[in-house]
């Protein structure tokens, strides 16, 4: 028999807290979850019905919140919860970084609009490599391989645990995973360009008397966007593999914060 008093309602109420921070720091960082559209009510109702849904199936410590254990135990959940979620944000910015150095490339730096993920501005060939990564991202159920992930972590990783060392190792080789992907990415784009700009630069030199600002920008402009479709395949492989690398490194990061011993 459960008897509804001022201390069975205060513990309840702690550990519903308590397993609601991993949760909400994921939500705040995940992609997607995180995106300007979707508004802060929605991401409260999906941790709500995430908590509630996980309450009666972990064992959740009863701890005082605000004692010194409490608030460690806090900022552990919230480093797991943030760390799930940022690397698959690292992936979606190496997309980004990617549309920067072919916009920049083709002389469409300043042809910028709002992003609709982040809120702010980006140039055209970003937001369209970052709307192709997102529907990849659906489409390959990727908003499921991390919730799954992030549940997973409670059972590899309880709450009142320990953190490894490990873990901010791994955060931070995903990192660099940004830079290498977005070249990846946009390397037969930026490398065609860079050859198309230097034939100019030739042209310009034999024929000085050719107008360079009408002929090289609608050029390399032209040049870009024939080689952006052309190598749409190969990108989306490309963003395909960097979301499975990506799922990987996320499983690997979760092992490593499993409680020491």
């Amino acid at each position: 028999m459960i008897v509804l008093n001022d201390e069975f309602l205060m513990k309840t109420m702690s550990a519903f807290l308590l397993l609601s921070v991993r949760l909400s720091a994921f939500f705040l960082v995940a992609p997607v979850f995180s995106a300007s559209a979707v508004t802060l009510p929605i991401r409260i109702a999906l941790m709500m019905g995430l908590t509630f849904t996980l309450f009666n199936s972990l064992t959740v410590p009863s701890v005082d919140l605000l004692s010194p254990q409490g608030v460690s135990i806090i900022a552990r959940e919230l480093v797991i919860g943030i760390s799930v979620g940022i690397i698959f944000q690292i992936a979606f910015a190496s997309v980004s970084m990617a549309g920067e150095h072919i916009a920049l490339s083709m002389g469409l730096g300043f042809a910028s609009m709002v992003d609709p993920q982040t809120g702010a501005q980006s140039p055209v060939v970003t937001q369209f490599l970052s709307i192709l990564m997102v529907l990849i991202f659906l489409a390959t159920e990727g908003h499921h391989v991390l919730l799954r992930q992030l549940i997973a972590s409670y059972k590899v990783a309880p709450i009142a645990g320990e953190l490894s060392p490990d873990l901010f190792i791994g955060i931070l080789k995903a990192g660099a995973l940004m830079f290498s992907a977005a070249l990846i990415i946009s390397l037969p784009a930026v490398v065609l360009l860079f050859l198309v700009n230097t034939l100019i630069g030739f042209m310009t030199r034999v024929a000085p008397q050719m107008n360079i600002f009408s002929v090289g920008f609608p050029l390399t402009i032209m040049v870009g966007f024939v080689m952006v479709l052309v190598s749409l395949p190969a990108m989306g492989n490309s963003m395909s593999g960097l979301l499975q690398t990506a799922s990987g490194m996320v499983r690997d990061l979760i092992l490593e914060t499993k409680a020491l011993p």
